[in-house]
């Protein structure tokens, strides 16, 4: 243990190293930005009669009447000085919407006004954006966004959640003049959510970006090495007499898929709706009726030899979209709903002799979904979701008479959430959630009840946070209730350059949560240490920097056994020309004791000592042409090493294109293979070479603010090549087992393409195109007859098993008062 007291006093040195070289400076600056905190600037709203165009003009009367928000601060690079930028934003108000206007002097030539598709926060553009925050409670925020191409983008924010996917229809254009560029931008009532009452005063600040010097600034000064930001806004007064609208907006869509196949072509078509109603002015009924989800983006499958489930990123709107008081605890993963069918992988096993799968769908009979969520006036959350999926069926077909039948794979099943989340200050709150998974023809049952909370003071420089929960099942062959627990707290300084914090982690043997939500392992009792250093401002030759070290100690919950023990450290610098780099590092100085990848209880193996490392470095992506480089090297379970390299191309204002490649090589790695029973039972372990290619290819082209075409090409090659078996000792050691003779070698593709065309033909209405070109396959290798990468890309190409889907489809949205209008 030596060895591993001189890494951690080498780690806690360097640390301090840093804070004592530069904390002075930045501590006496830091005592004057919280003392500024303190003052948050107040902006008059005035109620106008007027009707003001939304044109990017700001010639109305009402515009010449109001106060400026002006002397913006910098958040970005610097902190806290006087923006050398002039912004000036004012703020006028009807009975339907809030309106803002902005001149933000520049240089036209100067401005960087690169296009791009909506919502996308990457752009090489200057931006202004809004950030409001009508209940006033530092956590729940709307942003509104705009470049100098009138490009939006609008995110709904709340501690620790960023919902890209939130979509509110609301207004904005952009004039570019001689002394710099105008935004006049109109927000309806019914695109946020707020209190009722005759007068109000909402949070709110400014932003400016200039992209060229990244640098940003806001009205009321925000320091960022304070924890919560919301917290630091300014307000916006005067607001009366306002009432949240009626809300009721319907987006019918109709959709037709062509996928040509050996015999001919399958049609299909579909239509629905999605429905959004205003209970009141705190909460929304969200409600899709006959779901269809066939154009959302391929997956990233990989390969895994691991024990533990890979966790895929949801992809479909409805369940990204407003789903931040369901998240907070960790106990949803959408993809339970309408994912994989339970006996997908069983349908093989089901054929009898002459059968063949015509069809076996890889996602379930999603029926519809329901969710209602809002916050009312006292800062008191709550949410309600159901969604029920119906019978999925495979079919099969018998080759000789024709005849088909179908195998159940998944049966009804109804899914519920319950939640409340309730703010305490600006910086505190504490969140109650009930997640329900229910089979009525199968009795199977799951029931998790779990917390999520913060506890911090006003100065908000320290805090304890963490999540919670209690699991409760039936036992599929008892019938007998079976319950289990997870904590999961941390408590340390939150803000300021230097932070740390200490972490507890336990989940008992018999918790599980993995019926609604997503869990790699249980069994586990977790120590930990965390400690920060940043560098918020220019230093030398660096804008910013921050370096981390952890301490990481995994027991078996039950029974108590010491599993391992991993330092990790990690660097992180961005140098004044943009150019970024870092690396990150782990070293597990004794040996593993590893109780999962065995796959039955009871058994361990021993893994070695263990050191990783990665370094990377990309150069400015304001330039028209950058690089992204990375490589590592690992060492003891398992020898290898991976690059990644590929460039980024911009082309004008509208053309980006974006490649990657990536290589690894993991040699004589040990590990699970298969177990057989004889009189004991046999755990097989195999030592084998994995290589792995992969090729992205990501673009677009853009053809103005309303219209784009988007790319999305992935090669991802595994060849699992096994050399050595071994049978798997009680000690967790291995023999070698020279009577195991079965052939283990596989290649294994993924092969993707999404090709979308999308067209924002009216507010919120859109036109998707869209062809999808897919493979997901894994085949034996005979012998040694391994392929180059070449011959493995042709093979896949021509592959049978290549599906291709074209698809349209058409969105529009309705909203209640503009029908009414129309009528009357």
């Amino acid at each position: 243990m030596g060895k591993i007291s001189l890494l951690i006093l080498a780690g806690v040195v360097f640390l301090l190293f840093c804070s004592t070289t530069t904390y002075g400076k930045e501590d006496t600056k830091n005592r004057l930005q919280q003392d500024t905190t303190q003052q948050k600037r107040q902006i008059i709203a005035i109620k106008t009669d007027d009707i003001i165009q939304v044109d990017g003009l700001l010639n109305e009367n009402a515009w010449k009447k109001v106060p400026a928000a002006e002397h913006f601060t910098t958040y970005s690079p610097s902190i806290g000085d006087t923006s050398k930028y002039t912004t000036e934003v004012k703020v006028v108000y009807d009975d339907n919407a809030i309106f803002f206007g902005a001149f933000l002097k520049d240089n036209p030539d100067s401005m960087l006004t690169a296009l791009s598709k909506r919502d996308d926060e990457d752009v090489n553009a200057d931006k202004f954006w809004i950030t409001l925050n009508p209940y006033n409670d530092g956590k729940n925020i709307f942003k509104f966004a705009v470049t100098p191409t009138n490009v939006q983008s609008d995110i709904k924010m709340s501690p620790g959640k960023y919902d890209r996917s939130w979509d509110a229809v609301w207004q904005s254009e952009v004039g570019i003049i001689d002394s710099g560029w105008v935004v006049e931008m109109r927000i309806p009532y019914d695109a946020i959510r707020f209190p009722n009452g005759s007068k109000q005063n909402w949070s709110v600040n400014f932003w400016r970006e200039v992209k060229r010097e990244r640098a940003i600034s806001s009205w009321n000064f925000v320091n960022r090495t304070k924890d919560n930001e919301g917290s630091q806004y300014g307000e916006l007064i005067n607001i009366r007499d306002i009432q949240s609208p009626f809300r009721l907006s319907l987006f019918p869509y109709v959709s037709g898929y062509l996928s040509p196949t050996s015999d001919g072509a399958d049609y299909s078509y579909s239509a629905g709706m999605d429905l959004k109603y205003g209970i009141n002015e705190s909460f929304t009924l969200d409600m899709i009726l006959i779901p269809d989800f066939g154009q959302k983006k391929s997956d990233n499958t990989v390969l895994n030899l691991s024990p533990f489930e890979v966790r895929y990123s949801e992809k479909r709107q409805f369940f990204t979209e407003g789903t931040e008081l369901f998240n907070k605890a960790g106990l949803f993963y959408s993809r339970r709903v309408g994912g994989l069918p339970a006996g997908y992988g069983e349908v093989g096993k089901k054929l009898n002799e002459e059968e063949d799968i015509i069809e076996n769908p890889d996602e379930a009979n999603l029926i519809n979904a329901t969710k209602i969520s809002g916050r009312n006036q006292n800062g008191l959350g709550l949410g309600f979701f159901n969604a029920e999926t119906g019978k999925t069926y495979a079919t099969v077909k018998d080759t000789i008479n024709g005849q088909k039948r179908k195998i159940l794979t998944e049966p009804f099943t109804n899914y519920n959430i319950l939640v409340a989340d309730k703010n305490i200050g600006q910086n505190s709150y504490i969140n109650l959630i009930n997640t329900n998974y229910f089979q009525p023809s199968t009795g199977k049952i799951e029931n998790v009840t779990g917390t999520a909370y913060k506890i911090s003071p006003p100065s908000n420089n320290y805090a304890i946070w963490g999540t919670g929960g209690n699991s409760i099942q039936q036992d599929s062959t008892s019938g007998n209730l079976i319950t289990g627990q997870r904590l999961d707290t941390r408590m340390g300084k939150v803000s300021g350059n230097f932070t740390f914090n200490y972490r507890f982690r336990l989940l008992t043997d018999t918790y599980d949560q993995n019926a609604l939500g997503y869990l790699r392992k249980n069994n586990e009792l977790t120590n930990q240490i965390n400690i920060r250093y940043r560098g918020y401002e220019p230093t030398g030759s660096l804008l910013n920097w921050n370096a981390r070290l952890s301490l990481h100690q995994n027991l078996l919950y039950k029974p108590r056994h010491f599993s391992e023990f991993n330092i990790v450290a990690s660097y992180h610098a961005t140098f004044q020309n943009y150019v970024s780099g870092g690396l990150w590092s782990k070293y597990r100085p004794i040996k593993m004791y590893d109780y999962y990848e065995p796959r039955l209880e009871d058994r361990k193996f021993q893994r070695p000592e263990f050191f990783y490392i990665n370094t990377w470095v990309s150069s400015d992506s304001r330039k028209p042409l950058a690089f992204d480089l990375k490589g590592g090297m690992r060492k003891g379970d398992g020898d290898g090493y991976f690059y990644s390299a590929g460039p980024r191309i911009r082309i004008g204002n509208k053309f980006n294109l974006r490649y990657n490649f990536e290589y690894d090589l993991d040699q004589n790695k040990k590990g699970y293979v298969t177990n057989y029973t004889e009189e004991n039972v046999n755990i097989i372990f195999g030592r084998r070479d994995e290589t792995t290619y992969t090729n992205n290819i990501s673009g677009s082209f853009i053809f103005n603010n309303k219209s784009w075409i988007n790319l999305n090409f992935r090669h991802y090659w595994s060849q699992v090549d096994y050399n050595k078996f071994y049978k798997l000792n009680q000690n967790g050691t291995l023999n070698e087992n020279i009577n195991y003779q079965e052939n283990e070698d596989f290649n294994f593709n993924v092969f993707n393409i999404d090709l979308m065309y999308s067209w924002n033909f009216a507010p919120g209405s859109f036109l998707n195109v869209v062809w999808k070109n897919s493979l997901a396959e894994s085949e034996t290798i005979q012998g040694n007859e391994f392929y180059d990468f070449f011959e493995n890309f042709n093979n896949t190409l021509t592959s049978n098993g290549i599906y291709n889907s074209f698809s349209i489809k058409i969105s529009y949205y309705l909203d209640y008062k503009y029908l009414l209008k129309k009528a009357g």
